[in-house]
């Protein structure tokens, strides 16, 4: 039986549930980060952006994690949308994320173009703005990189109201995988006295992810005797000086910054 088949769990803490799928990502999917690490370093190195994609309500918090964030990768143009994140409220996002035609809109907003690279994170992988988005990444000849998990996409039948109409899978349609076996639920932690799951895990995996492909990355760069451009903290001495070096280089580029 799969790891994630025994969630959610209650004879377990949560720090080692933690521990347990950071180790399964690790040596199940290290060879598709690493490849991850790859597409977005060349990409990098061509003086271009990285698209960070969140396909509704929480998914934001991978692109935003990777935005603007001292000790991560300065050409990274986030594709946020505050009407479809939680802040212009919870069940507004939920009915917005499964909109079909939403997200192309966006992408076109942020004039995505052939040839560049599109991480694009959601947890179940099956929503309007996820296949809209990686649809739309296919038709203009994008490459891309997917964030989510298998096991929503094998259990949710077609026709269930967060599918796309087209009950496609995101990991059929994207150039390379990432898996965060994110279990039906999310949540993965059972308490004795309530009756529904607690503790949604995706935030931990979906965030050491983000970290292993950016360090993936640099790696690669640096072994191509490029310097990757790293944002500092604009908390530590200098920090101001050397970020404002990459302000002027990508301000163009990265339409949110």
């Amino acid at each position: 039986m799969e790891f994630f088949g025994k969630y959610p769990v209650q004879d377990m803490s949560f720090i080692d549930i933690c521990k347990e799928f950071l180790d399964e990502i690790e040596a199940r999917e290290k060879e598709n980060i690493e490849k991850a690490g790859m597409m977005i370093g060349d990409r990098i190195m061509e003086g271009e952006v990285i698209f960070a994609v969140g396909c509704g309500g929480h998914s934001y918090l991978p692109p935003m994690d990777m935005f603007c964030r001292a000790g991560s990768l300065v050409p990274i143009n986030a594709t946020l949308d505050v009407s479809t994140t939680t802040i212009t409220g919870g069940f507004r996002s939920i009915f917005l994320e499964r909109v079909p035609g939403y997200m192309k809109a966006l992408l076109k907003y942020f004039r995505l173009e052939k040839d560049d690279v599109v991480i694009i994170f959601n947890n179940v992988g099956i929503n309007a703005m996820t296949i809209d988005a990686a649809e739309e990444c296919k038709r203009i000849g994008a490459k891309m990189i997917g964030v989510a998990g298998s096991p929503w996409q094998d259990s949710i039948p077609a026709g269930h109201p967060s599918r796309h109409p087209g009950n496609k899978n995101i990991r059929d349609l994207v150039d390379i995988y990432i898996d965060d076996y994110n279990p039906v639920g999310d949540a993965v932690l059972k308490i004795e006295g309530l009756d529904v799951p607690l503790a949604p895990i995706s935030t931990i995996t979906d965030g050491y992810i983000v970290r292993r492909i950016e360090i993936e990355a640099v790696k690669y760069m640096i072994g191509k005797g490029f310097k990757p451009p790293v944002w500092v903290s604009a908390n530590v001495q200098g920090g101001d000086v050397i970020n404002e070096k990459y302000i002027k280089e990508y301000y163009n580029k990265v339409k949110l910054m």
